[in-house]
């Protein structure tokens, strides 16, 4: 995988998956859980994998759709990126979702307007307001980008620990990895026919210490 450095601290990882992964069949099966949960409020929606057993807490899953794959894959890239640290874990957890960026997104049209309203959100804030487990990494694969930007449409930003914001344009197929705690955000591109789909996780890593056994 690229490391991009946008300043000395600021950096994320960026990969194509050389579209090993049918972009068809992908849209179809997000579809599918976005049409059954029209009620939602959000565009986001919570995906659920299975864990397989035999590769007991080593991010193995189930593989049963072609989104499975992608979850496996962006749990196999994290694992790369964090065995370079060299620190010994023995659990994996993750999570992961389906995101539909309309072309005229509500929320991010707020944003824009009011002042003093932060449009960043990182995932380790996120996970500790829900009392969910410590995301080492977030990943993101771009399923579907939209087909007219202009200017900034389309781009995803990100604010360095230094208060500068960055932004990249991610293309289809890109997969983007980034630390936990990275506050980032993306952009609508309102003159889009097309929505932004995207399959997106997040990845930690955990040491279990094992009950001595009394036999």
């Amino acid at each position: 995988m690229e490391k991009i450095f946008f300043d000395d601290t600021t950096y994320i990882w960026k990969t194509k998956l050389n579209k090993v992964l049918d972009k068809s069949i992908l849209l179809d099966e997000t579809k599918l859980i976005i049409d059954s949960r029209t009620k939602n409020t959000t565009d986001g929606f919570t995906y659920t994998v299975e864990w397989n057993k035999n590769i007991n807490f080593d991010g193995g899953i189930d593989i049963k759709t072609k989104l499975d794959e992608i979850v496996k894959i962006g749990i196999d890239k994290c694992k790369e990126i964090y065995k370079e640290k060299n620190i010994i874990y023995n659990k994996i957890n993750m999570d992961a979702w389906v995101n539909k960026v309309r072309s005229i997104n509500p929320v991010q049209i707020q944003f824009k307007q009011l002042k003093g309203v932060d449009k960043y959100h990182n995932h380790t804030q996120i996970n500790k307001e829900i009392k969910s487990f410590f995301p080492h990494y977030t990943w993101v694969y771009y399923i579907q980008m939209p087909d007219v930007m202009n200017g900034e449409d389309g781009v995803i930003y990100f604010r360095g620990k230094n208060g500068n914001e960055y932004w990249i344009r991610p293309e289809e197929d890109d997969l983007i990895i980034m630390e936990g705690d990275m506050p980032h955000s993306p952009n609508n591109a309102p003159n889009s026919t097309v929505d932004r789909i995207v399959m997106a996780g997040n990845v930690g890593f955990d040491f279990i210490k094992k009950e001595k056994s009394l036999i």
